[in-house]
């Protein structure tokens, strides 16, 4: 297939996502955009197989159907109330996709024939590697912790362990470091231990960044995450050489991040304040001390009066103007 026709469908398929994206926003078009993009993505993986020259390797089906028995197994047996959990599990898959893609590129294993990346910027070449791979790496861990809290494995709560904010900076420090290490050829350093400082560290970050979410607030760190696996994809792809991954990627790291922005709005909250935790701490209640006072000397209060306990079906009722807070 020359390369012209390559971009050429690469184009098409991109369009295909996007408008399968434009349409899942109606309720009227979304099973249409949804099985519109699912062809996209068939058609994006039939290309690259294609274009390059790998279609006779009979292991790649196999685990093409392994993968596709398991989705479908899924899709069957999750309820709608657990889809949140769901996108959770499957960000996280697409992140640690991501970071082996990362990790390939970087050890130089299963290179695209047709790119000359690796070559002519070997730079450029490692920087994306190191990004898929630790991008991946905190969009796999966040999605689990999303998708634990969501399913009550883990406490719904905010967890904010002390130093809780420092730590999370100096693990992004780390996280940046190691990128920055994988990147140049430093002597004596060798480029197996920047993967594992950033395979380690920026798992680190991703457990501390989402840990300190409440569930409530869940499912908008599960868009920003559904974000970052397209973020994490786009990249993998420049490391690669893939243009398709790369455009696809950005549509969905794109359309996250309004997804995000929407769903703050709808709130009435901003982000920072729901991955900082703001407010996640506990304030005792207190008795009044003229209260306690006068228990202490004998005396009796005034009598309060006693309003008679409304039910959700009379306030319903009773309400002028009601809102719906989603989450």
């Amino acid at each position: 297939m020359s390369p012209t026709i390559y971009y050429i469908l690469c184009v098409l398929l991109s369009l295909m996502v996007l408008g399968g994206i434009s349409m899942m926003s109606r309720v009227k078009t979304a099973v249409m955009g949804n099985t519109l993009s699912a062809v996209a993505m068939l058609g994006g993986i039939i290309l690259t197989l294609v274009y390059n020259e790998i279609l006779p390797a009979w292991s790649v089906y196999i685990f093409l159907i392994i993968g596709a028995g398991i989705g479908w197994t899924m899709a069957q047996r999750v309820k709608m109330i657990q889809m949140p959990q769901m996108v959770a599990l499957l960000n996280g898959v697409g992140g640690a996709a991501s970071a082996l893609v990362g990790i390939l590129s970087l050890a130089a294993i299963g290179i695209n024939p047709n790119n000359n990346t690796a070559a002519d910027y070997p730079i450029f070449s490692q920087a994306t590697g190191m990004l898929a791979l630790t991008v991946g790496m905190i969009t796999l861990v966040g999605s689990l912790i999303a998708a634990g809290k969501l399913h009550k494995l883990l406490p719904q709560r905010p967890v904010i362990w002390p130093n809780h904010s420092m730590f999370t900076s100096l693990l992004l420090i780390l996280t940046v470091g190691f990128v920055v290490l994988g990147s140049v050829s430093i002597e004596g350093f060798p480029l197996f231990w920047a993967i594992i400082g950033g395979l380690f560290f920026s798992s680190l970050f991703g457990l501390f960044f989402s840990i300190r979410v409440g569930g409530a607030d869940m499912p908008i760190t599960i868009s920003l995450l559904n974000s970052l696996s397209g973020v994490a994809g786009a990249i993998a792809g420049m490391a690669v050489g893939d243009i398709l991954l790369v455009a696809v990627g950005g549509i969905v790291g794109a359309s996250g991040l309004l997804l995000t922005q929407i769903m703050c709005r709808a709130m009435n909250r901003k982000l920072m304040s729901i991955l900082m935790a703001s407010g996640a701490k506990a304030t005792p209640a207190a008795t009044t001390p003229t209260t306690a006072s006068k228990q202490e000397k004998g005396e009796v209060a005034a009598p309060t009066p006693i309003k008679a306990e409304k039910t959700a079906g009379s306030v319903l009722r009773d309400a002028k103007r009601v809102i719906i807070v989603p989450g």
